[in-house]
């Protein structure tokens, strides 16, 4: 009779929320789309819920939501232990630091094995921080940096042991995120006519959308074809639409919100543009190359290499309005250098940024750690627990 196959190894991924972050995505892709035969996936938000809720439900998806105040809550470390026990988990996966710190010493009690995930490192810039992260991150069997420049900054700034620090790429899924125009642009709530610069991130001082309006009114006068469109919410929403009243720009933007069509809204921009202060490998400009879209970006994280001395987009340093519009104005004016640009990033993705990959590398070292084997990867220095 043959051995009966080991069942799934059950894997919780520790989020802030259910909004649409960078962090989230992944956690409720690694969710959905592992192998169920391999890995059982179930999700906890330490502070609320929001969109991703009806996802990860409609995908079938255990989810659970803690509710954390606005102070630290030493409660919920117990309160996942309990959690960790009563779901039978046998990896906890936390993301950003915080959610390490709440739940990591309860997974460990709780006999599950820890991973840890950095998705940003200015969170982390604060000696205080990497103090935590290099104490915490005694207890996690990995910890993974979704970009190179993570990776170096958790060994060199940190100071995480190289073997216990893995670079696993965020990916994009290539038959979702395309150049082909499926839905046309009033039925997606944009300007029937005109140019369309545009933006997907979250409302937040961390992106710096201001940046990008006060950029728009700067190309407006020689571009006064051009719309600007921000697909995303967050707490800075109602602040930034009375910027662009004070700038004399309010009926030229549209405020989408947070939308799960992204992939139909991408292919429809002329320029993508991404402002953020801090950055690891985020997302959005990932899913903006695979539609093929003109780039123009700030220098942080591992922007600068993924545009690779702007042969895949423009670079532009953080916080400078005046010149992010002339790096936008240079893609309006040459529409066959800007479709240069988008073909030569789309074809980076597909080369290097394949979601089925990362699904790959993250299924394996979970599977590795439950089975105790290296396969791949090396064993932690820290001690096992039952």
């Amino acid at each position: 009779m043959p051995p009966l196959s080991p069942s799934p190894v059950h894997v919780m991924q520790v989020v802030h929320s259910l909004q649409v972050g960078g962090s989230e995505r992944l956690a409720c892709q690694l969710a959905r789309r592992l192998d169920p035969a391999m890995v059982r996936t179930s999700v906890c938000a330490v502070d609320c819920g929001g969109p991703l809720a009806d996802e990860l439900t409609n995908a079938a998806v255990p989810f659970h939501v803690l509710g954390r105040g606005p102070r630290f809550e030493w409660r919920l470390i117990p309160r996942f232990y309990r959690l960790f026990r009563r779901t039978g988990v046998q990896i906890v996966h936390t993301h950003h630091l915080t959610q390490l710190i709440y739940a990591g010493l309860g997974a460990r009690l709780a006999g599950a094995r820890l991973i840890h995930a950095e998705h940003d490192y200015l969170s982390l810039e604060p000696p205080r921080q990497r103090r935590l992260l290099r104490l915490l991150g005694a207890l996690c069997h990995r910890v993974v940096a979704v970009g190179d420049k993570i990776g170096a900054f958790l060994t060199d700034q940190v100071g995480l042991p190289p073997s216990r620090v893995v670079v696993i790429r965020n990916g994009v899924d290539l038959d979702r995120y395309s150049p082909d125009r499926r839905i046309s642009r009033v039925a997606l709530g944009l300007p029937a006519a005109g140019r369309l610069i545009g933006t997907v991130a979250r409302l937040d001082p961390l992106k710096d959308p201001s940046s990008l309006l006060r950029a728009f009114r700067i190309l407006l006068p020689a571009h006064p074809d051009l719309s600007l469109v921000l697909v995303g919410d967050g707490a800075l929403r109602s602040e930034l639409e009375a910027l662009a009243g004070t700038l004399g720009i309010r009926d030229r933007v549209v405020f989408l919100g947070a939308r799960h069509d992204v992939a139909d809204l991408l292919p429809r921009l002329d320029v993508f543009a991404l402002t953020s202060i801090s950055e690891g490998l985020p997302f959005s400009i990932l899913e903006a190359m695979a539609c093929a879209c003109p780039i123009v970006a700030t220098t942080v994280g591992d922007i600068p290499r993924l545009m690779g001395n702007e042969v895949a987009g423009i670079t532009v340093p953080p916080a400078q309005p005046e010149i992010l519009a002339g790096a936008a104005a240079t893609l309006l004016r040459s529409p066959d250098r800007a479709a240069a640009l988008g073909r030569a990033a789309r074809t980076l993705i597909q080369q290097q940024y394949n979601l089925d990959e990362t699904l790959a590398r993250y299924q394996a070292m979970y599977c590795t750690l439950r089975a105790g084997r290296r396969n791949g990867y090396r064993k932690a220095a820290v001690s096992e627990s039952a």
